[in-house]
């Protein structure tokens, strides 16, 4: 009897590269999410450059290349990148607060720079941030952690991404350059920022748009709604898509998403940030 061979997934062809776009005075950053590059902002980051924004969405340290190389990244080395890409926008586009928009692990970047930069950023997006992973799963990486260097560097310690890319336009699934894997190394990074920025989230009075997918298979609503809660910014808005999985800038319903950011930055990019009590806002 023959066995039906299954094929290995492979990236898609979209591209991956940084993308910078000159502006009339306000500025936004766009970060990606892990194991991504730059093509899940990329629709969002076009939208901010229409807008007039000069707008920046780097390729973070250790992506856009293979599992191993991401493997041997830590959370600071994506931060830097991050860190990187933000000076150099603030100093070639625009002297004042710039906005970021971070998806996913982008979003906890994004959230670590409110903390540690809180004057120089005016805004933030934050869309299917990984607040909190489930305990068991958490639990899991830890021991992983612990396990000597060769192990947790190895070719087979990975989480290959069975069903491709959590996103529910067909055509982004296939084009979608993303790894098709997970380097257990690389998640137990995630976890480790997810930890620094859930121990400071309380000080962070940004302005801030929470976004999610109602189909998200990556990162429970739950995560969402323990963000919008736990920011000390006296402006958080709420978005939930009923029909997008985890890339939402690139998913079925980026059209609304890039709308209600290019609108939040718009209204709150060009002013300096300032502490304030928690309020939810809704987004339309």
């Amino acid at each position: 009897m023959m066995r039906a061979v299954t094929k290995a997934r492979v990236p898609g062809g979209g591209d991956k590269s940084p993308i910078f776009l000159p502006g009339q005075g306000k500025a936004a950053l766009c970060l990606h999410g892990f194991t991504g590059t730059p093509y899940e902002v990329a629709p969002l980051a076009h939208a901010l450059g229409a807008a007039g924004f000069s707008v920046s969405a780097p390729l973070l340290a250790g992506h856009g290349q293979t599992a191993a190389a991401l493997a041997a990244t830590r959370w600071q080395d994506w931060l830097a990148s991050a860190e990187a890409a933000f000076d150099s926008l603030r100093a070639t586009a625009a002297p004042g607060p710039v906005s970021v928009a971070g998806f996913s692990m982008g979003g906890l970047l994004a959230l670590r720079l409110a903390r540690t930069r809180p004057g120089a950023i005016a805004a933030l997006a934050l869309l299917s941030v990984p607040l909190r992973l489930p305990d068991w799963r958490t639990s899991v990486l830890r021991a992983f952690a612990r396990l000597p260097g060769f192990v947790r560097r190895s070719r087979l310690a990975c989480l290959r991404k069975r069903e491709g890319s959590d996103v529910t336009d067909t055509r982004v699934r296939d084009e979608n350059p993303s790894l098709t894997e997970m380097p257990l190394a690389g998640v137990a990074e995630l976890v480790a920022l997810g930890d620094t920025v859930r121990r400071e989230i309380s000080f962070v009075t940004v302005p801030a748009l929470v976004a999610h997918g109602e189909r998200d298979r990556t990162v429970p609503q739950s995560a969402s709604f323990e963000l919008a809660g736990s920011l000390a910014s006296a402006t958080v808005e709420r978005l939930w898509l009923p029909r997008s999985g985890h890339l939402l800038a690139v998913d079925v319903e980026r059209g609304q998403v890039c709308e209600a950011v290019v609108r939040f930055f718009s209204h709150h990019g060009t002013r300096a940030p300032g502490p304030g009590t928690c309020h939810d806002g809704q987004a339309p």
